[in-house]
């Protein structure tokens, strides 16, 4: 799940699946020579021991008769035989299919692989599926890349952002409406792969806003649930405004977890006291309001390309010395690192282009999914700026990053309060700044007869990277009794 707030991160792989020769199911069943229920699946070779396919579904469910559009998977070859598996990194935004070609041996667990046929799809306007698609990447560049020539928070700061915001979403309203693309139109597509992958349930492992499509697909189809995994969950009920709030809190907690380490190596670039390391890291931030930094590219370090290097780094300790590093070269003038820790997060190549369309699938799930609930008139604005002393102002102005995206098309509010036909297995971390804790149990409770695992320790998600946490899930996934329910770090 990445931070929405306007036009500074604009919100939170590489490679997609190579091209085959295979039939083209939206012209087949457009055609009429085969059902759109009645699919086959047809896979071919793709490279690298996996094979790809795509299957037609519509655009949208409430006219299944009308335009089609496309959706693409992968599996790995000689999987065919095993029990299918769907699963979702996150995002929203986030590709499966680049997602499993650059990191499948790392993928959950050995056990998750060995007895499961793994399939990545990618969502609708995601990757190699039907995609959102803009005409002016100039302008998601200058979104999330360029200052403004006002003063930091003037009217007319916040005018010339949400303008750009606005054209940007314009631009990528093309033949095909962005509403299209949202969750619960996403979830029915998981239906009917089920159906064609013959599977009487739909097992299902979701990271992150993985969890809340899982919800989605829980609230509208319960009896359709299967083995489900839902890590690093995300409280569907939540408006944005408080689920902003909710990451902010939680950034700032993970910002803390890295200064506590951080004081703790041989070399760090902050003052040994936590409220002066915050503020160090806010001078970074405070000056970029003015001015930009130079780097060793021809492009300077603006404000929101800083916030999204740093945000980036608090998602795992693995990326903490990279904060480290950033940090120490932007207190002496150089934003190199942080340039590229934005560039990293936001998809973008060295060669100007992005390697993928992240960002803007990110921004056409969620506004999409958004304006679907009615808004909370409460105003979150103290509290987001009190929730953090390096984030919170710079993420507590009224949300325009959704204007110029449409409302979601075939939404309705959903009851999350289900009882799903086989009990999902939520998992919490603790230190998660992107999906805090407290979303794990809400979500757990909301899907009635869960199992709430529990991991104490840093880092958004949690399973294939904590040997405890992928006990427990080996266990659900082979129908054991789970004898465990908490894992830590220590």
């Amino acid at each position: 799940m990445r931070l929405r707030a306007a036009a500074i991160a604009a919100l939170i792989t590489l490679t997609g699946c190579a091209e085959v020769t295979q039939p083209d199911p939206v012209q087949e069943v457009t055609s009429g020579a085969v059902d759109l229920f009645e699919q086959e699946i047809s896979w071919s070779d793709c490279g690298e021991q996996f094979e790809c396919a795509s299957v037609a579904v519509p655009l949208d469910w409430n006219e299944p008769e009308e335009k089609l559009i496309s959706i693409a998977l992968m599996r790995k070859a000689g999987s065919e035989n095993l029990v299918p598996m769907f699963i979702n990194p996150g995002g929203p935004g986030s590709g499966a299919i680049s997602w499993m070609r650059d990191g499948y041996d790392s993928m959950g667990s050995a056990y998750l692989r060995e007895n499961f046929q793994v399939i990545a799809f990618d969502p609708r306007g995601v990757g190699d599926s039907t995609a959102v698609t803009c005409s002016d990447m100039g302008l998601k560049d200058k979104l999330l890349y360029s200052p403004s020539s006002y003063g930091f928070g003037t009217e007319e700061d916040l005018a010339y952002l949400v303008d750009v915001a606005e054209r940007f979403g314009q631009s990528c309203q093309g033949e095909i409406s962005t509403g299209y693309f949202n969750t619960q139109q996403t979830a029915k597509d998981l239906d009917l792969l089920r159906e064609l992958v013959d599977s009487e349930l739909l097992n299902y492992l979701g990271y992150s806003y993985g969890t809340e499509l899982g919800a989605n697909y829980a609230a509208l189809f319960p009896d359709n649930v299967g083995l489900f995994i839902l890590d690093g969950a995300v409280d569907p009920t939540l408006g944005p405004d408080a689920a902003l709030l909710a990451q902010i809190a939680g950034f700032d907690m993970a910002m803390e977890a890295y200064l506590e380490d951080c004081f703790a190596q041989v070399s760090c670039p902050v003052p040994q006291d936590m409220n002066e390391a915050k503020d160090t890291i806010g001078r970074i931030l405070r000056n970029l309001e003015r001015n930009t930094l130079p780097t060793d590219y021809d492009r300077d370090l603006s404000l929101s390309a800083a916030i999204a290097g740093i945000i980036v780094t608090l998602y795992s300790e693995g990326s903490w010395p990279y904060l480290s590093a950033g940090i120490e070269d932007a207190l002496k003038g150089d934003g190199t690192m942080l340039l590229l820790l934005a560039d990293f997060y936001n998809d973008r190549d060295s060669e100007g282009g992005y390697l993928t369309n992240l960002v803007e699938a990110n921004s056409a799930i969620a506004c999409a999914d958004e304006k679907t609930y009615p808004v909370n008139g409460e105003d979150l604005s103290d509290a987001i700026i009190n929730a953090s002393p390096v984030f919170g102002k710079y993420f507590a102005y009224g949300d325009g990053s959704c204007f110029g995206w449409p409302e979601g098309i075939g939404n309705t509010v959903l009851d999350f309060n289900v009882t799903p036909s086989t009990k999902p297995l939520i998992i919490g971390t603790t230190g998660d700044p992107a999906t805090p804790y407290q979303h794990a149990i809400v979500l757990s409770e909301l899907l009635k007869g869960s199992d709430l695992l529990t991991f104490e320790g840093e880092g958004h998600t949690a399973y294939g990277s904590n040997p405890c946490v992928d006990s427990v899930v080996d266990s659900y996934l082979a129908g054991e009794p789970l004898d465990k329910l908490l894992c830590s770090s220590r």
